[in-house]
């Protein structure tokens, strides 16, 4: 039996939208990849979002070892100032599946994944994504690798940087007559990465190949209420049906670059077809920093930023939260993304909250959190972790609360007059229930099981390439979905990588921080 493994990563797929394309007949090489092999859910990560995900995916180790629970993550001054950092590899205290494979003797491949930045030196190719264009060389390697895509005649290799010229505007401004241009950028990019992949497995196949194609993510934050059947809440009229039709095009040219990924890899290749989180729509917004100024845990700056300021001023963000007193405040959500509440260590001046009083500040904000309703009289929240207090190990900065919203969405960081308001028209937001299909020698036919868990994921595949799995992974090697007699092996536990200390990692440049805020606000996760 073959082992070589093809992964396909679908940022943000969902069955909620591929079955209904399925069934129009949109979809026609996955729904033959579904009907030949197996599928299930796969479960995310508690915050369902990109880079904890794709790198639990990817480790088989949850957050809490790797580091990476966001974009962004916050680092506590001496002053009693909070500073946001962009997470990188650097940041990664995990091995990942890529290197595993190394360590068993085979090659790997790893294409536009968060986090591999810089590019790990590994026997095989890697070129990471979330990467502005103009920094795409030291997030590939081998360097060789770099000036064969910059010389590419078949697609642009600027276009495989998430920086690229025509997508500086905020997804949520974009008017009606770009969106016919937005649309085609995620299918630009998202072919010029498939045309990198095919490349590969023609002319220098790796025994483990994996890529993301992040454009679904995109599309679904902004076009989501045009594409679920079950919530559609977009605007009536021409511009409805030519948004649905640009829409179903999308999916059907994605199905085409899966086509063409599967064959060019063979058809002893056994394939796997993943997503980060799955996706759903949300109809509200929650201001979780100013439900904590109400509470009187977070104070706003004098003057501070209104509603409409702060979406014009979300660059203020890179530097220090300039909206919030920080000498004056004891917990707060640093992005949107995080879905967080940190809560402030007290520096030495009595302007945070120190070790004796952490426990009582935790489990209030935590009581005050649950009982927190809306106007009617019904909970904000469908739930929360309380990430410290688990009795497992975590790496810092670690979350102290990650809530869960009723609605699913993402919080707002920004300033309101009320802390919960309903939006106009539903958008799209994560959810945790990703998607996962199993196609080729070592999966059952025409099979569905029960939901897995992404960090199954390094798992399974560490078993298909016939390596044995490290005892320090946290996920399972889903029997259910293989043909009998493919069986997991332990071995021994792997050394993660090394902790980098603040002090010796080099900071990202202002371009790459700036880049970074960019995409998130065009991904819908800034204000």
């Amino acid at each position: 039996m073959s082992q070589r493994v093809l992964m396909i990563g679908l940022d943000g797929a969902t069955f909620t939208l591929l079955k209904p394309l399925s069934e129009q007949g949109v979809l026609p090489f996955l729904t033959s990849l579904i009907r030949n092999g197996t599928v299930a859910h796969l479960m995310s990560t508690r915050n369902p979002l990109t880079p904890p995900a794709w790198t639990s995916m990817t480790t088989g180790v949850s957050p809490e070892t790797h580091g990476i629970y966001d974009f962004l993550r916050p680092a506590f001054l001496e002053d009693g100032n909070v500073f946001l950092k962009i997470n990188d590899g650097r940041d990664n205290r995990a091995e990942s599946v890529f290197s595993m494979a190394n360590r068993g003797g085979k090659r790997a491949t790893a294409l536009n994944f968060f986090g591999y930045y810089p590019a790990p030196q590994i026997d095989g190719y890697i070129a990471s994504g979330f990467v502005p264009w103009k920094h795409l060389r030291g997030g590939i390697h081998p360097p060789a690798f770099f000036e064969e895509l910059k010389a590419s005649d078949d697609f642009d290799y600027r276009d495989l940087g998430m920086d690229i010229g025509e997508e500086k505007k905020v997804v949520q401004g974009l008017a009606p007559d770009e969106h016919e241009e937005w649309i085609e950028l995620q299918n630009v990019r998202d072919k010029a990465w498939t045309d990198v992949m095919c490349r590969l497995l023609k002319e220098d196949p790796t025994e483990l190949a994996a890529i993301v194609l992040d454009g679904p993510d995109k599309v679904q934050h902004l076009f989501y209420r045009y594409m679920d059947p079950n919530v559609y809440s977009g605007e009536p009229g021409e511009e409805t049906d030519k948004i649905t039709r640009l829409v179903t095009d999308f999916y059907a040219r994605m199905d085409e670059n899966i086509r063409r990924m599967v064959e060019a890899a063979g058809e002893d290749v056994n394939v796997i077809i993943t997503s980060d989180h799955g996706f759903g729509p949300t109809d509200e917004i929650v201001y979780i920093n100013q439900w904590l100024a109400d509470k009187g845990y977070l104070h706003w700056r004098d003057g501070g930023y209104g509603e409409g300021e702060a979406k014009l001023a979300a660059d203020k963000l890179k530097d220090h939260q300039a909206m919030i007193d920080w000498k004056r405040t004891r917990a707060f959500c640093p992005t949107p993304s995080s879905n967080a509440i940190f809560i402030k260590p007290d520096p030495g001046d009595g302007t945070g909250v120190t070790e004796d009083q952490y426990m009582d500040v935790a489990l209030k904000l935590r009581e005050e959190l649950l009982a927190w309703t809306d106007k009617d009289g019904k909970p904000v929240l469908a739930g929360l972790d309380m990430n410290k207090m688990r009795g497992r190990p975590f790496v810092e900065p670690c979350p102290d609360i990650t809530l869960k919203l009723r609605d699913g969405g993402f919080v707002s960081i920004i300033s309101s007059d009320e802390a919960v308001k309903p939006r106009d028209l539903a958008d799209g937001t994560h959810r945790p229930e990703g998607i996962f299909i199993g196609h080729g020698p070592a999966f059952r036919q025409d099979e569905q099981v029960d939901a897995l868990n992404l960090l199954d994921i390094t798992p399974l595949m560490l078993t298909l390439l016939g390596l044995p799995v490290p005892k320090n992974l946290e996920g399972r090697v889903p029997v259910e979905a293989l043909v009998p007699g493919i069986t997991a092996t332990k071995a021994g536990t792997t050394k993660s990588a090394a902790a980098t200390s603040d002090a010796d990692r080099p900071e990202p440049t202002k371009e790459e921080r700036e880049a970074l805020l960019r995409q998130m606000k065009k991904l819908g996760y800034m204000d």
